[in-house]
């Protein structure tokens, strides 16, 4: 198992940190955290939930299907995807 991370400071001014541990390319672990505010708040289980076993290409139509059903204030569902992939390639060094 690897682990990383990423943080990244979104257009929107908030901060988002993304950990994660990788086994053979599948997400084990996510943890998703940050001054960012995401309404319902308790969503951002529920998606850290939905990524964990997924292999990292998977990630960008996971995460769109929230983007109607969540608020994001200070980022955005595009920047989450490329904070996750940030941190999958610090993992696999490209």
């Amino acid at each position: 198992m690897v682990t990383c991370n990423s943080v990244r400071r979104a257009v929107g001014g908030k901060t988002i940190k993304v950990d994660l541990e990788v086994t053979n390319g599948v997400i084990k672990n996510i943890i998703i955290s940050g001054d960012f505010f995401l309404f319902p708040e308790d969503y951002i289980h529920l998606i850290e939930s939905r990524l964990r076993g997924l292999k990292i290409h998977e990630v960008p139509n996971v995460m769109l299907e929230f983007k109607d059903s969540v608020e994001v204030v200070g980022a955005s569902i595009e920047e989450f995807i490329d904070v996750i992939n940030e941190a999958y390639k610090s993992c696999m060094g490209e």
